[in-house]
Formats: C-alpha cells, sequence, structure tokens
C-alpha cells in the first residue's frame, strides 16, 4: 500500500475494514485514518496489545471481531486470548470488542471446504485473516473494494 496514495478514497467509504495491526498513523495519505472494523487473528492479539493506546484508546470507534479457535477463544476462564482480552476491555471499558463463536469459526470451515474441496481440519491448512474478513464483509456489506491483498497473478 505505499505509495499508493488512495487513503482520501477509502476514507470516503462508508465502513472500512482493516486487519490484524496494520497501521494508518504515518500512513495517511496512503491507506487513510478512518477504521471501522479491524478483525484480527487470535495470534495478533498480542501485537495489538503491544499499543494498547494506539488500538483501543485513540480509536474508541472502532469494533474490534477477534477470531480463533475456541481453545484460545473459551469464556470460562481458560482461553488465554479471551483472558488477555477481558484485561484490555478492563483498562478501556469503551473499547468495542467482540469475539467469534464456535458456530461462526464452523461456518467458516464449512465454506473453506464448499470452495476448496478440502477439509480445513484434515488437511491441516488454516483460514487466514483476509479469508475470514472477507466472508464478515460479504455478509454485512452490500458492496466490498479490496485495498492491499494479492491477486491471483501474484505466484504466477
Amino acid at each position: 500500500m505505499v505509495g499508493q496514495k488512495v487513503g482520501a478514497e477509502i476514507d470516503r467509504s462508508s465502513c472500512v475494514w482493516r486487519m490484524n495491526n496494520a497501521p494508518t498513523r504515518g500512513y495517511e495519505e496512503d491507506v487513510g485514518r478512518k477504521t471501522s472494523v479491524r478483525v484480527v487473528s487470535h495470534t495478533s492479539v498480542p501485537l495489538l496489545l503491544k499499543n494498547p493506546d494506539y488500538f483501543f484508546k485513540e480509536t474508541n470507534s472502532t469494533i474490534y471481531v477477534i477470531w480463533g479457535p475456541f481453545r484460545n477463544m473459551r469464556r470460562d476462564g481458560n482461553g488465554i486470548v479471551y483472558n488477555m482480552l477481558r484485561k484490555a476491555v478492563d483498562v478501556y471499558p469503551g473499547a468495542r470488542i467482540y469475539v467469534t463463536t464456535e458456530k461462526r469459526m464452523a461456518h467458516c470451515d464449512g465454506l473453506f471446504k464448499k470452495e476448496t474441496g478440502k477439509d480445513r481440519v484434515q488437511s491441516g491448512t488454516y483460514l487466514s485473516t483476509g479469508w475470514f474478513t472477507l466472508i464478515l464483509a460479504m455478509d454485512a456489506c452490500y458492496g466490498i473494494h479490496v485495498y492491499g491483498m494479492i491477486n491471483d497473478t501474484y505466484c504466477k
């Protein structure tokens, strides 16, 4: 995205989704300032928590959707990522942080199998934050414009 100078165009969108800990500060001309929804992998939560003021204090209007396997997201005191997020909410009570449900993860697994013909768990593959974000966006948005992701000719 560096050097693309599409920040103003992105900011004109009614809703801007970002992934993981992708920064905007210092890159506004290229990526814009606005963040409506930030989808974060369970593995990237520690990266957010390294700079919590940037993510949770200054951008309190952002909705955070954290996705990951049940073992990390469980709410019974044994979900390591969920517990980290609870502590963040205690410090930043205005932060709007949501975690995915087992049902939603199963839905995304089912879509992966339908699209690829492979069972994700049996094949040992993982959902990416990009995959998960686009699935959520397709459910929530009338139209989607994607910036900063590789296209289907990238590896050719």
